[in-house]
């Protein structure tokens, strides 16, 4: 066995130095045990033919991919590859790295509200065959019945916040009760998550000075956006959804979707692909505005980067 794990990593160490003077331009990483190389970014086809020879997996955009017939479609950049011993991951010896953020590119926030709900596995299957990460606002009380699919959520890489407990609106509640909704919804994506949000969407946008105090006071920001295509609309269709999103998206835009309604599907379908294809990346709303040029500060409201 020993023999066979040292022919692999052999193996990855000439096709790394192969793919170094190939492509000099671009930086990726090579870890082994908690051991990292850095090395050049491999095309698909370097991938593939490190995975056949060698047992590699490839992680792209917190993405793991085992199976190769998946990387047809990719064509951003290849963020860590993992040596397998004995066809067996040892994912927990490995130390995870991303490339570091090309700040330069444009970038967008996709935001959706209401959910988690029937049609959030839809917008995670969609989302799933691009470079593209979301942020999902949800709605506390539904975090139990659809716990496998928040979780399938965070492990994807998107980001989770919360959109209050039972979508009351904060302008009538008392302070306590401001307070109550924040915590409680916090509270449940943390107990499946392990990760406590630092913003969180007020329902229907609706906010006074309570809010933004009791807000300030819990250590969090307050997230609204830019571009609402009005997807909740009873006569929204996905052409309509989309052509707004493109007519008025622009770089740092925070873009409102709920996945609760089926037309928000349909336009996400078309809205993903033809952002990249004009150039955004597709981040949550904490990569985006660590782009700013100012902190995230709790109690202040962001509708933008």
């Amino acid at each position: 066995m020993k023999y066979r794990l040292k022919h692999k990593l052999f193996t990855a160490f000439l096709i790394s130095l192969f793919v170094f003077y190939l492509n000099p331009s671009t930086y990726g990483y090579y870890v082994s045990y908690g051991e990292v190389m850095a090395f050049e970014q491999p095309e698909y086809e370097y991938a593939h033919t490190a995975a056949s020879s060698a047992d590699i997996s490839v992680q792209t955009d917190n993405r793991i991919i085992d199976n190769w017939d998946s990387l047809e479609f990719l064509s951003n950049p290849i963020n860590s590859v993992y040596i397998h011993d004995e066809y067996e991951p040892k994912y927990d010896d490995l130390n995870f790295i991303s490339l570091p953020v090309d700040s330069d590119k444009p970038m967008v926030a996709l935001t959706f509200d209401d959910g988690p709900g029937k049609n959030t596995e839809r917008i995670l299957d969609i989302l799933d065959n691009y470079p593209a990460h979301a942020t999902f606002c949800v709605i506390g009380r539904s975090i139990a019945k659809y716990e496998d699919t928040v979780r399938r959520t965070f492990d994807a890489g998107h980001e989770i916040i919360g959109h209050s407990w039972d979508h009351t609106r904060y302008t009538i509640l008392s302070r306590a009760g401001i307070e109550r909704q924040i915590v409680e919804t916090n509270n449940e994506i943390y107990r499946v998550t392990g990760i406590m949000p630092t913003f969180h969407r007020p329902p229907y946008g609706a906010m006074n000075h309570s809010v933004k105090s009791v807000s300030r006071e819990l250590d969090m920001a307050i997230l609204m956006w830019s571009v609402d295509p009005r997807d909740w609309e009873t006569n929204a269709t996905s052409d309509r959804i989309f052509e707004h999103i493109m007519d008025n998206v622009v770089d740092g835009s925070i873009l409102l979707f709920h996945d609760i309604h089926d037309v928000t599907v349909y336009a996400i379908e078309k809205i993903v692909p033809a952002l990249i294809e004009r150039g955004y990346r597709l981040v949550t709303v904490s990569e985006l505005m660590s782009h700013s040029e100012n902190p995230v500060e709790a109690g202040n409201v962001y509708r933008h980067r």
